[in-house]
């Protein structure tokens, strides 16, 4: 990172790497729950039973765990929270509990980038399918780092977003890394791998946090895989720059044009979406609004119907699910492709 950096704007605070290290480590601070299970693998060699104890003091990561550890990526199932952090490892177990620990922070709204709340977070789930997919016959556990790459690869955004907002940067409209730079002295690749090295993250979901907007594929298959379905997901979007390096960028990682067009085919947006079992018509309804990133008064508006009304919906979907809120409802939905 750059020591120092000049203000994006009129009025702005001066802005130095440190400034924006010190707000990354406390917007990235893990929960209690967290911090004890990086202290148990920072000790070396915890047993499963062990750690067991300590993940499952949080529901919801616990939860997560034993999603992750029974998803396609590992094939055969793992019946019990101890057999789940076996079959993680140490590695994906830490990429897990970042993702865990930053998701509220992935799913804000980021005005300094002209982006509504959720709009980063889908952004990120879509790469990281897409990220999966092209290294989907690699061995599960480089399938699992590419997804988890995907979904952290732009975790700097929200931190230089907040930045942004407490020291007064005027720093809207940042459209690349080059804007990023002028405003910050450093950009969200190299935040972003600086926390996951922080976190101790396995070396290849550093480089794909650190080298997704490279100007050629990163050497690292994992990163790689990121590199190319950040450019896809883009194009996907409607970006125009995007859209005219993606055939370019395809064949760099070997991928010829009939390979590319089967991967656009089978992207999560050309997907229907699944129904969740056991929810009424409406509830599915305000789930789905609540998806798209519609506030509550805003779904009762929509619906013709009380926000006492959407939130007595959604006490029944999260009882039907099982889960304790809406970020635990929503993270559940996007990975089940229910919205």
């Amino acid at each position: 990172m750059s020591t120092t950096a000049p203000p994006h704007g009129r009025g702005a605070a001066r802005v130095t790497a440190r400034l924006v290290a010190e707000a990354a480590d406390h917007l990235a601070a893990p929960s209690p729950v967290v911090a004890g299970v990086l202290e148990l693998l920072d000790a070396g060699a915890p047993s499963a039973r062990r750690l067991a104890a300590r993940v499952g003091q949080s529901p919801e990561l616990a939860a997560q765990v034993l999603r992750l550890a029974n998803s396609a990526h590992f094939g055969e199932g793992a019946d019990t929270l101890e057999a789940a952090l076996v079959r993680l490892g140490d590695r994906t177990l830490r990429a897990l509990l970042l993702s865990a620990a930053t998701y509220r922070l992935l799913e804000g709204a980021m005005p300094a980038y002209g982006a509504p709340r959720l709009a980063l977070l889908r952004h990120c789930d879509d790469v990281a399918t897409m990220a999966a997919a092209l290294v989907r016959q690699a061995p599960g556990a480089l399938a699992t780092h590419a997804h988890l790459a995907g979904l952290l690869h732009d975790l700097g955004k929200p931190i230089l977003a907040r930045v942004a907002e407490e020291l007064g940067v005027v720093a809207d409209g940042l459209a690349s890394v080059a804007d990023e730079r002028e405003a910050f002295g450093t950009d969200h690749t190299r935040v972003g791998a600086w926390i996951a090295r922080r976190w101790g993250l396995p070396d290849e979901l550093c480089a794909s946090m650190e080298h997704h907007h490279d100007a050629a594929p990163p050497d690292d298959p994992v990163a790689r895989a990121v590199w190319l379905a950040d450019v896809a997901v883009h194009a996907a979007a409607g970006d125009e720059a995007a859209i005219a390096s993606l055939p370019a960028s395809a064949a760099a990682c070997g991928l010829g044009s009939d390979a590319l067009e089967a991967l656009l085919i089978a992207s999560p947006e050309s997907e229907p979406l699944r129904r969740p079992p056991g929810l009424t018509d409406r509830e599915v309804e305000v789930l789905r609004l609540l998806g798209r990133g519609a506030a509550a008064k805003q779904v009762a508006r929509e619906l013709g119907c009380s926000p006492s009304t959407v939130h007595n919906h959604l006490h029944h979907v999260y009882r039907k699910l099982g889960v304790s809120g809406q970020s635990q409802a929503l993270l559940l939905a996007r990975e089940r492709r229910w919205i």
